[in-house]
C-alpha cells in the first residue's frame, strides 16, 4: 500500500525547524535572507522526504532535482558556502525531528547524492554569477571615459570568448554609445573584442579616431 501524504501541517512543521537549524549556522546577513526566500522549494524536499518516511526516500531524479534548485537558489541569491554546506544537515535535523527518530547518527541513502547535488548547483550559481558581474563592467558607459564633446574612449576588453557574446556585446556598447550622444570614439583593445566593436561603431554611425583629444574630465578607467 503506498504511503499516505504527509499533512501539510507537518510539512510545515519541518521546513520551519529545518529553517532554524539553517538560520544557527548562518555566516553572513544574506544567510537569513536566502533561507526565507527558499521555503518553497524546501516544503516541496519535505514532503518528499516525509512521504517516503525519511529512511527509505530514495535518491531518485526529483527529489536530487530539488535539492539542486535550492543549492541553485542559494548561489544565486548570495548565499555563504557556510550555509550551502550546512542545508542537507538541516534537512536530516529536521526530519528526524518530524519523525520522532531518536538516533543522532540515522542517515538515508539520499543524504550523500543530496549534498553532491546541492553542492554542484551552488557551485555553478557562483560561477554564473561571477561571470555575470565580470562582463557587467564593460558595458557601456563602464567601459568608457569622455575625452572630449561627443567622443570617449572605450576600453574593448570583454571577457568572452564566445564570438556571438562578443558580437553581442559590442552591439550593446555601440548602440548605448549612440543614444548618449557619441560621435566619435578611441578604441583600445585587441582581438575578437576590438574587431567587433569597431564594426558595430560603424553601423552605429560613430566615427572611430586615433590619437587623443584633451580630457574634460579625469583619465580613468571605468571598470
Amino acid at each position: 500500500m503506498a504511503n499516505a501524504p504527509p499533512s501539510p501541517s507537518l510539512v510545515d512543521r519541518m521546513v520551519a525547524r529545518w529553517c532554524e537549524a539553517d538560520r544557527a549556522r548562518a555566516f553572513l546577513r544574506s544567510d537569513h535572507e536566502v533561507i526565507d526566500s527558499t521555503t518553497a522549494v524546501r516544503s516541496v524536499i519535505a514532503e518528499r522526504l516525509l512521504h517516503d518516511h525519511g529512511e527509505a526516500a530514495s535518491a531518485d531524479r526529483d527529489l536530487l532535482h530539488a535539492f539542486g534548485i535550492l543549492g541553485g537558489l542559494v548561489g544565486e541569491r548570495g548565499g555563504s558556502p557556510t550555509l550551502a554546506a550546512a542545508i542537507v544537515d538541516g534537512a536530516l535535523e529536521s526530519l528526524e525531528e518530524a519523525l520522532s527518530l531518536t538516533d543522532a547518527t540515522w542517515t538515508g541513502p539520499w543524504v550523500l547524492p543530496a549534498r553532491a547535488a546541492l553542492a554542484e548547483a551552488f557551485s555553478r550559481a557562483q560561477l554564473h554569477t561571477a561571470h555575470a558581474e565580470a562582463t557587467a563592467r564593460w558595458e557601456y558607459p563602464r567601459c568608457a571615459v569622455g575625452v572630449a564633446e561627443g567622443t570617449v574612449a572605450i576600453a574593448a576588453g570583454y571577457p568572452d570568448d564566445d564570438g556571438d557574446a562578443v558580437s553581442a556585446w559590442a552591439s550593446r556598447v555601440a548602440h548605448a554609445a549612440a543614444m548618449a550622444g557619441v560621435r566619435r570614439a578611441i578604441v583600445s583593445g585587441s582581438g575578437a573584442a576590438e574587431a567587433a566593436l569597431a564594426d558595430a561603431l560603424e553601423i552605429a554611425g560613430i566615427t572611430r579616431v586615433t590619437g587623443h583629444a584633451p580630457p574634460t574630465r579625469p583619465m580613468a578607467w571605468r571598470r
